[in-house]
């Protein structure tokens, strides 16, 4: 749990930073201010361009075609302008050409030329002093080829300066005969008429200054429109930097946030959507600060009583310790162990001794100073720290939680219980400050406390055995911890046989220690310890998968390979107890049918709930189940209705005596004829002799295990048993009716 606790946490914190370290490892990327302001300038620009080029272009395209058009207009005054050929003499009207051409800007110069193309006069502006020159003879026969045309003039633009203009017409008058004049036929006009060229008159136009006029505006008007898209830009950079401030201001509280800052606060914003957006990161990190803090009860506090556990108790008495080689004060450690609690559990159920523990755990916390430390150690185990104190004033505390919990009475079914305790304390001073041995040494005087009678206290003591055994603990802690680690263990394999053929049904796996002499230990003699310091899970999952890995191997010679395991309370309380047995199966190639788990009456009762949700996803899988060491409890055959197994393995207490003994004939007959009638095979233990063998069989007893029947061999192998005559003429009688039914 603890460590499940721990992953969860660090993956929190971990997708934490993931999220909101980009912001954090790309600073040289802009800035989506900076970005939503450089799109706007650039589409300001290019908007800003295409309007300037249109509005330039189009001006000019616009100019150009109206000085054509004045440049036509003028053409219809052509014969106000060539009045000075009519009237050569006539100096008034000379002058009032002068006028005429002052008075108008875009009229550079007019100018005469006789009928032979040869220049008379010119009037133009007070500063035109460049002389007029006679007309080209290609000039004069293009002239003269328009008179009488519909368009009488010629008009030429310049090629490098479309601004200006030249107009070029000839004067002519026309006559009829006087003789014809009544005698007038249109159809002999022609002959009739006389033309008389005149000369020729030239129009210069000049629109530059017009058009520098034009151009000078249309640059103003430019000018202005550039400096309004240069404001329009200032200030949309100022409306979206003070829009986006809001996004600006999240920068600095998500980083902190990433940093595992819950407590980040968060400024309001005025827009809704970045409104939203605050509200969703204030709800995230009020959720995730939730979620870390109930990790943290769960990581550090037991989930039944809300004392601290184990794991954060031992980093209390860590911090004491230290606490301790600095004041040189003495501090105190108790170990509390309930007397007789698995008969009140057993009574009345795993909700009721659950009802008590609670009740327990309030009692100590009412019975020790406010700064003393009461933690939930194991099942009915508690511990205590008393800092700051002496012997007397341990004493006094034990003393006051051994009186306390006599004087508590807890009901359940309308019975009265009064549970009593048992203390060891053990004192922190400056010579003994080990943790594991301070833990050890308060344990000792707990079971001291027991052997003496229960429901009193006891000091410990240290002595040459004291020592000795508290020093043996750590050892075994040691020894069994590299074990896991280097595969110390060995696997060994008892067969278990049918009574009624003497042949081998399947084996135990049993586990062995190898000792530093390379002799093996029994699990005896290690698994207490196991136990003790919480390794029992460990040690359950290697052999689950080294079972797995010997029958990999073993089931190549031998298909009909069965192999039965014995797990522990604590594989049964890890939840991934399925996944792993399913995973490793898989990896290995075993097949779930091949294999029976066995778990003892005791882990049965005491979580029924649990264990038979667990053994329904194992039977899922395929596996058998087989119920260990039963006949012990209070209540053995109620609990055979409640879970369904395959085998029920009778303690070996119950068999090692059995040939002298009815009562216990009595009782495994009991149990064959209930198994029987339930279903499953029943299995004896501990069968030492070939009369205790025979017994079984008649009996009704199915399968025996002991070493009559063979003894762990490293290797699993069929060993035949002898059977009795009685089994003899039975396994003759039903193979004759085999062939019978036939």
């Amino acid at each position: 749990m603890n460590a499940s606790v721990d992953t969860i946490k660090a993956e929190l914190k971990t997708r934490l930073k993931s999220l909101f370290s980009r912001a954090r490892t790309k600073r040289g990327n802009r800035l989506l201010v900076h970005e939503i302001v450089s799109i706007q300038v650039i589409s300001a620009a290019l908007i800003g361009a295409l309007a300037i080029a249109g509005l330039y272009w189009g001006g000019q395209w616009i100019l150009q075609d109206n000085y054509g058009r004045w440049a036509l207009q003028w053409t219809e005054e052509l014969n106000e302008l060539g009045s000075p050929l009519y009237l050569a003499d006539d100096t008034e009207a000379l002058i009032r050409l002068e006028s005429y051409v002052e008075r108008y800007p875009e009229i550079a110069r007019v100018a005469y030329f006789d009928a032979r193309g040869t220049a008379i006069i010119s009037v133009g502006k007070t500063n035109d002093t460049e002389p007029v020159a006679n007309l080209s003879a290609r000039a004069l026969h293009d002239a003269i080829a328009v008179v009488g045309n519909k368009e009488p003039y010629l008009m030429s633009k310049g090629i490098l300066e479309p601004q200006r203009f030249e107009i070029l017409a000839p004067l002519w008058k026309e006559s009829i005969s006087e003789d014809d004049l009544f005698d007038f036929d249109p159809s002999v006009v022609d002959s009739a008429e006389r033309t008389e060229l005149l000369g020729f008159v030239s129009i210069n136009l000049d629109f530059v200054l017009f058009h520098d006029r034009l151009v000078d505006n249309i640059e103003s008007a430019i000018l202005v429109l550039l400096v309004l898209l240069m404001i329009s830009a200032l200030y949309g950079r100022y409306v979206l930097s003070k829009a986006l401030k809001a996004i600006s201001d999240l920068q600095e509280p998500i980083r902190e946030l990433a940093k595992g800052n819950l407590s980040v606060k968060f400024e309001p914003a005025e827009h809704r959507e970045i409104a939203e957006i605050v509200e969703a990161l204030e709800s995230t990190a009020s959720a995730l600060s939730a979620r870390d803090a109930e990790l943290l009860r769960l990581a550090n506090h037991d989930s039944l009583t809300g004392l601290y556990n184990r794991r954060r108790f031992l980093e209390v008495l860590r911090h004491e310790i230290t606490s301790v080689m600095r004041s040189g004060r003495d501090s105190a450690l108790l170990f509390v162990d309930l007397d007789q609690f698995k008969y009140i559990n057993d009574a009345c159920g795993h909700a009721a001794g659950d009802r008590l523990i609670r009740k327990v755990a309030d009692e100590l916390s009412r019975s020790v100073r406010r700064d003393d430390t009461v933690a939930r150690f194991g099942g009915d185990e508690f511990v205590v720290l008393l800092p700051h104190t002496d012997l007397a004033g341990a004493r006094s505390t034990a003393e006051t939680i051994l009186a306390n919990m006599r004087r508590m009475a807890h009901m359940e079914d309308e019975r009265v219980f009064h549970v009593h305790c048992s203390i060891g304390v053990t004192m922190l001073s400056g010579t003994n400050l080990q943790q594991d041995e301070l833990i050890n040494q308060a344990d000792i005087a707990c079971r001291e406390a027991k052997s003496g009678g229960r429901n009193r206290l006891h000091i410990f003591e240290p002595s040459a055995d004291a020592e000795q055994q508290a020093s043996a603990y750590i050892g075994w802690v040691n020894r069994l911890r590299n074990a896991l680690d280097y595969d110390g263990f060995e696997l060994r394999f008892q067969p278990i046989n049918s009574i009624s053929t003497g042949e081998t049904a399947h084996h135990e796996v049993l586990i062995r220690l190898r000792g530093d002499d390379g002799k093996l230990i029994l699990p005896d003699a290690f698994l207490p310890s196991a136990v003790r310091f919480g390794l029992m899970s460990e040690i359950d999952f290697w052999m689950i998968r080294h079972v797995a890995m010997a029958y990999a191997e073993e089931s190549k010679s031998n298909p009909r390979l069965k192999l039965a395991i014995n797990l522990s309370a604590n594989a049964f309380e890890d939840d991934n107890l399925t996944a792993y047995i399913k995973k490793t199966f898989a990896e290995f190639g075993v097949r779930p049918s091949s294999i029976i788990i066995e778990i003892t009456e005791s882990l049965a009762i005491r979580r029924l709930a649990h264990v038979d949700q667990q053994i329904k996803s194992l039977r899922e899988l395929g596996c058998e189940f087989a119920l260990d060491d039963f006949g012990t409890g209070y209540s053995s055959f109620s609990y055979l209705q409640k879970l369904r197994f395959d085998y029920i393995k009778i303690d070996g207490s119950f068999v090692q005596d059995l040939p002298d003994n009815p009562v216990d004939q009595k009782m495994i007959k009991m149990i064959a004829e209930i198994g029987r009638e339930a279903g499953m095979k029943t299995v004896a233990e501990y069968v030492r002799n070939a009369e205790t063998f025979s017994i079984l069989g008649e009996l009704g007893v199915d399968l025996a295990q002991g070493f009559f029947i063979g003894r762990p061999a490293k290797r699993p192998k069929a060993k035949s048993a002898p059977i009795s005559l009685t089994s003899r003429r039975i396994k003759l009688t039903a193979s004759q009716t085999n062939l019978k039914l036939r």
